[in-house]
């Protein structure tokens, strides 16, 4: 009797721990699929960034990130467009709005995402973390922005 009893006791834990993993990785994939303002670090660069996803397309996202403290593109935002597939982002960013200028590779951990960012001709690669900032106004994340064309329409 107590090994039947055993048994059904790890059945049970092993089932609790697999609702709670479906669980975080539910919240997970739903925080990339909504809009957030993020900062953090782009190498040794402070970056504020916002993402939102695409009206047309849940799948995909667009933003812009703005370099603090920097001259790159003269301080405009850089537009970015890119693509979730569950808890893993891929984005191309455009400083003029046409041509490809880099590529954003990275993984949600909780409300951190960190991962690679590379020049567009790949001479240039840095890590990036950003953290999920609280943003006061939540109706300023849902107003649209200029999209980059989508990765094949980007020359």
């Amino acid at each position: 009797m107590s090994g039947l009893v055993v048994a059904l006791m790890c059945i049970v834990l092993s089932l609790t721990a697999l609702a709670q993993a479906q669980l975080v990785k539910a919240v997970t994939v739903s925080v990339l699929k909504q809009a957030h303002q993020w900062r953090g670090k782009l190498g040794d660069d402070t970056v504020q960034m916002r993402i939102q996803p695409k009206v047309e397309d849940i799948d995909s996202v667009e933003g812009d990130y703005l370099v603090i403290g920097s001259s790159r593109n003269k301080g405009n935002k850089i537009l970015l467009a890119g693509e979730v597939t569950g808890d893993v982002l891929s984005m191309e960013e455009s400083e003029d709005g046409v041509d490809v200028s880099g590529q954003w590779d990275g993984k949600l951990e909780g409300r951190v995402l960190r991962g690679k960012w590379q020049s567009d001709d790949g001479k240039v690669v840095k890590d990036f973390v950003l953290e999920m900032v609280p943003v006061a106004n939540t109706s300023a994340n849902t107003a649209p922005t200029k999209s980059v064309k989508k990765t094949t329409d980007i020359k």
